[in-house]
């Protein structure tokens, strides 16, 4: 059986532009060591105007992200 963890979404918001919005790829079980290193630069997954549905991002790279997990034991 296969487990997952819960989309999780990051959004960029810019006032009177194009949000960026980045499909975060979270493990279900984040306490091995080896995911709590840097993740890889991600482009966005999606862009959006205010008020509009968010379509697929057609290319560039503007704006990327990368982020790492953190814990406290308890």
């Amino acid at each position: 059986m296969a487990v997952s963890a819960p989309r999780s979404l990051f959004v960029l918001k810019f006032p009177g532009r194009e949000d960026r919005i980045f499909k975060l790829h979270l493990p279900a079980n984040p306490m091995k060591a080896k995911y709590r290193a840097w993740s890889e630069w991600q482009n966005p997954d999606f862009v959006a105007k205010a008020g509009e549905q968010p379509a697929h991002f057609s290319g560039g790279n503007d704006y990327q992200i990368r982020y790492k997990l953190d814990y406290q034991e308890r």
